[in-house]
């Protein structure tokens, strides 16, 4: 159906999906090495347990806490250490690709006239140096949440900051934290099964949905 005249497709949803708010590492940018090199680094700092890529690949079906238990690491040890990831992680940034197709998908989603934002632990000044580095300055809204656990805080004021109600949105992300984080909201979730977290861990936390490649939000959002 074509918009009423003198009408954008923007003004013209007023009670259908009028933003994507998008986690960051692992939804956008695939930045999985580098998790790994900053782990790396601070394992042999801090006297953790060393892990090897392939024992990183296997914690992808392990709940967050139960990874940090894995390597050693306790949630009262945790504040400090995300002080330290953020400053190495920024070192690493610049090599970071957006996964297939992503480039594609938000420009896409900026011609629908779609509000698009981004919510991640990550820094903005990390977030905005992959953006501009990747021609993909497209995005309305960027928030970091400093607490791991507290993102469902982070979704709520974004979407305050917008002036869109929750059944007007939709998140993407990557983790079973993510999912966890919309419920409490409550928001919508589209799961990537590309990211950090593995398929049988987001099917675990029961998402609104799943998708496999990045051209299946495309049809999926009509939809919502």
């Amino acid at each position: 159906m074509q918009p009423a005249a003198g009408l954008s497709l923007l003004e013209e949803r007023t009670t259908m999906l009028k933003a994507v708010i998008f986690d960051f590492d692992g939804t956008l940018a695939d930045t999985r090495y580098i998790l790994y090199k900053v782990y790396d680094r601070l394992a042999r700092k801090h006297n953790l347990t060393i892990i090897s890529p392939d024992e990183l690949e296997e914690m992808r079906s392990m709940p967050i806490r139960d990874r940090f238990k894995k390597v050693g690491v306790s949630l009262l040890k945790l504040p400090v250490l995300i002080r330290e990831v953020l400053p190495i992680y920024s070192e690493y940034i610049g090599s970071a690709e957006p996964f297939p197709d992503i480039k594609e998908l938000i420009k896409h989603l900026k011609e629908q006239e779609f509000v698009l934002s981004i919510i991640s632990s990550n820094t903005v000044k990390n977030i905005n140096s992959f953006l501009a580095a990747h021609n993909l300055q497209f995005f309305d809204h960027i928030r970091s949440t400093s607490g791991l656990f507290a993102k469902h805080r982070a979704i709520r004021q974004a979407l305050a900051d917008l002036g869109i109600k929750s059944d007007q949105a939709v998140y993407v992300g990557d983790e079973l934290r993510d999912i966890t984080a919309c419920k409490k909201v409550p928001i919508k979730i589209i799961s990537v099964s590309w990211g950090y977290d593995h398929l049988s861990l987001l099917r675990e936390g029961q998402p609104d949905y799943i998708v496999h490649y990045p051209a299946e939000i495309k049809r999926l959002l009509p939809q919502l």
